[in-house]
């Protein structure tokens, strides 16, 4: 059988990748240059192939090191999985969970929930990543994520992955109640306006854009994207941004008495919220539960959601 590289050499080279260079993760990883130069030299003897080039601006790596990259860090991401799996059925309330989800859970849903479920595990150690499907879904498929929740779309293709259905939300514009826009009739009237939106390289917003701005932007119209919520939140109630978002969002009690839907007569394209894991890996006792928390309140508050 073939020599296998060792585990901390792929942390090695995980963390050179990561940093940049041999000198800034030797040092994230308390080790001497010497030792993971070494260690880095070990692993490419013992996979035939050289996966850095080693220059004054650091180190880069080769074609070979980007096709072994990927396969790696599904290495380590399961094996990392693995023993946090462990300490979660040993000790219940020990170990992590890492998910992604989209701007309306992170909003409405998530913030509660993660308050009582620490209550509950203090232990665990809770990391939210919010984002879009698209900007998250490498991170999905190589186990750095153990759920995602939030827009699915037929264009992002999910074949190497569970989708759990979770519902149909309606979209609207939105603005603060006394918006100077907040009266309009149609897309037409909000097109020179300023404007957030979920940076998304496809799917549902950057199908939403092209409706909003059939023909291009408007001199007057500013876009910003961006994935976090306080930013939204200070754009729109601050700086008159508007939003695109499910009218269910309106429920939320800190921003019931703050915003509104536009009433513009144009429907705009329903949201396909799912909760979507890889097949590769079943979900730890803690990412279930605390995924089965996040889907039990997204539909509860979704339960009763025309405005």
């Amino acid at each position: 059988m073939k020599e296998l590289p060792k585990i901390n050499q792929l942390k090695n080279l995980r963390a050179i990748i990561q940093y940049g260079s041999i000198r800034a993760a030797s040092h994230s990883l308390h080790q001497t240059q010497p030792a993971m130069t070494r260690s880095i030299q070990e692993l490419e003897r013992i996979l035939g192939v050289s996966l850095l080039v080693r220059g004054g601006h650091g180190a880069v790596l080769t074609d070979m090191g980007r096709v072994f990259e990927p396969r790696m860090n599904i290495v380590l991401n399961e094996l990392e999985r693995a023993i946090d799996e462990l300490q979660q059925v040993e000790h219940s309330s020990k170990g992590s969970v890492t998910f992604g989800c989209s701007f309306f859970p992170a909003c409405g849903i998530v913030p509660e929930v993660i308050k009582k479920f620490q209550e509950q595990y203090t232990s665990l150690r809770i990391t939210v990543i919010e984002g879009q499907l698209s900007a998250l879904l490498d991170s999905l498929r190589h186990g750095q994520l153990d759920f995602f929740i939030g827009v699915s779309t037929p264009d992002i293709s999910l074949h190497e992955f569970y989708e759990e259905h979770l519902g149909i939300a309606e979209f609207s514009a939105i603005a603060r109640k006394d918006h100077p826009l907040i009266h309009s009739t149609s897309l037409r009237e909000l097109r020179g306006a300023k404007w957030y939106l979920p940076t998304a390289s496809t799917g549902y917003y950057t199908d939403m854009e092209k409706q909003i701005f059939p023909y291009g932007r408007e001199d007057t119209s500013s876009v910003i994207f961006g994935n976090s919520t306080t930013v939204a939140e200070q754009l729109i109630l601050n700086e008159d941004y508007l939003f695109i978002a499910p009218k269910a969002m309106l429920k939320i009690p800190h921003l019931q008495q703050v915003v509104s839907i536009i009433p513009i007569r144009e429907k705009l394209p329903d949201g396909n919220y799912s909760l979507i894991y890889p097949q590769q890996q079943t979900l730890t006792p803690m990412a279930k539960l605390l995924s089965d928390d996040i889907r039990r309140a997204y539909l509860a508050l979704m339960s009763h959601q025309t405005l």
